[in-house]
């Protein structure tokens, strides 16, 4: 009895082992995918990038705006490229300083609309190829529906070359801004003096602001210098099976850079105090600012006709004292890439 269920158990175990041996061998062959190259030359990308920014959120100690845009980037041969952007808020409402301002009783005059415009030339450094894998997600139009959404994507590890460029670059950058003028004076503890519109004279300091916002317009303008290292590549390849063709053309930035900001201006401007009756004009050069601030950041979009782009930076930007840190999130959507060759070959016959 005992070599019956012996016998038995040795005949399930053998059993269990022929069909993980088959699942094993068929989880196998799924995982191998056999493709033919389409392309793969870094160096063949577009020349010209031009993008409308949809949407970009930036948060500053003095001023919070969200809103559009324009970037561009121009690639020269493979040992430059120039790059510029432009941005500024939807309305009123989505530039928070400027809206404030123009809902307070206690301010009068121009409260500037926000307006950052940068442009850069880049230098390449080393502009350099090399081996390098992606990892790409196979995809099946077999999958229906809700199908895709639910999956655990598959992924193929597929070599390529990959181009690198280490880069140096100058640029120059221009802002205006409606800013919260009363937190700086506070934080400084400075004395800003004020000349009545009928008459008379008022002083602005920490110990009599109390809770009233306070606004006036700064403007900056001077020079960015830095650099960074951007990574490209322009592969594709359709593979045997059904799956969808396996493409990577990431172009991906990091960068540094220092801002040298010269000029700085706060602006005169008009407040009338919660217990005055008229308005005092302001010198606003009584308020401390500085010109050396700097960002960490990431950018990144698609070497395709029509694609997207994004960026992301965190920093110090000069202007107020004590009140230069920011952030900066956008997205750039539909960009519009060009290699800028319209020629024809033609034969004659």
């Amino acid at each position: 009895m005992k070599n019956i269920r012996f016998a038995f158990i040795l005949i399930i175990l053998s059993g269990l082992g022929h069909l993980a041996e088959a699942q094993f061998r068929r989880g196998s062959a799924n995982k191998t995918v056999t493709y033919e190259e389409m392309y793969n030359d870094p160096y063949d990308i577009n020349k010209l990038f031009v993008g409308i920014t949809p949407m970009y959120g930036d948060i500053n100690v003095g001023n919070i705006t969200s809103g559009f845009g324009l970037d561009a980037i121009y690639y020269l041969n493979d040992f430059m490229h120039f790059k510029g952007n432009v941005r500024t808020p939807y309305f009123t409402g989505s530039d928070f300083a400027r809206s404030a301002a123009l809902n307070s009783e206690n301010f009068d005059g121009r409260a500037r609309n926000y307006i950052y415009a940068e442009a850069s030339i880049s230098y390449h450094i080393w502009d350099k190829e090399q081996e390098s894998e992606s990892m790409i997600s196979l995809y099946s139009k077999n999958y229906e529906g809700a199908q895709w959404a639910a999956k655990v994507p598959k992924r193929a590890e597929i070599p390529n070359k990959r181009r690198e460029i280490l880069f140096a670059r100058l640029g120059g950058v221009y802002y205006e801004t409606t800013s919260e003028l009363s937190r700086a004076i506070k934080a400084q503890g400075v004395n800003v003096r004020g000349y009545g519109v009928e008459g008379g004279s008022d002083t602005l300091n920490a110990a009599n602001i109390g809770s009233e916002s306070i606004f006036g317009n700064v403007l900056g303008y001077g020079l960015s210098v830095g650099g960074g290292i951007t990574w490209m590549k322009n592969f594709a390849a359709k593979p045997d099976k059904t799956y969808e063709e396996l493409v990577d053309d990431h172009i991906f930035t990091t960068f540094l850079d220092l801002f040298i900001l010269p000029v700085i201006t706060v602006e005169e401007f008009l407040h009338k105090p919660s217990d005055a009756t008229q308005f005092f004009r302001y010198r606003g050069r009584d308020i401390n600012t500085f010109m050396f601030g700097g960002r960490l950041g990431i950018d990144g979009h698609f070497n395709r006709t029509l694609g997207w782009g994004y960026a992301a930076e965190i920093g110090v930007r000069p202007g107020l004292q004590k009140r230069g840190f920011y952030g900066l999130i956008k997205i750039t959507f539909p960009m519009y890439g060009t290699k800028l060759d319209y020629k024809v070959e033609a034969f004659g016959r």
